[in-house]
């Protein structure tokens, strides 16, 4: 979240700092474009990467979960119920199940 904000502050940064050489001439108004393009180019890039990483987590917990409860049917005769799902959850990664 921190890193979304510093990159949204120096896109917006960047647009209204090209504003000024606008007008002195093309040289430094095509520069700033193409540095704001560089730059938004490499924040689009790292969210959809840190997008595609959260997703790929998020399937691999539901997988997991979905494991425990088909072997607990298969050991007990019964799914477990939330209490004892979460329980089995923190205790083997330590964080709340979600």
């Amino acid at each position: 979240m921190k890193q979304r904000i510093i990159a949204t502050t120096l896109g917006i940064v960047m647009a209204f700092s090209s504003l000024a050489p606008a007008v002195a001439g093309g040289r430094a108004s095509t520069r700033n474009i193409l540095l704001i393009a560089a730059g938004l180019g490499a924040f689009v890039t790292n969210y959809t990467h840190k997008l595609r990483l959260k997703r790929q987590e998020h399937r691999e917990t539901v997988k997991r979960q979905a494991a425990y409860r088909d072997w607990f049917y298969q050991k007990y005769g019964y799914y477990p119920t939330d209490g004892q799902f979460k329980k089995w959850y923190y205790e083997t990664y330590g964080a709340d199940p979600r």
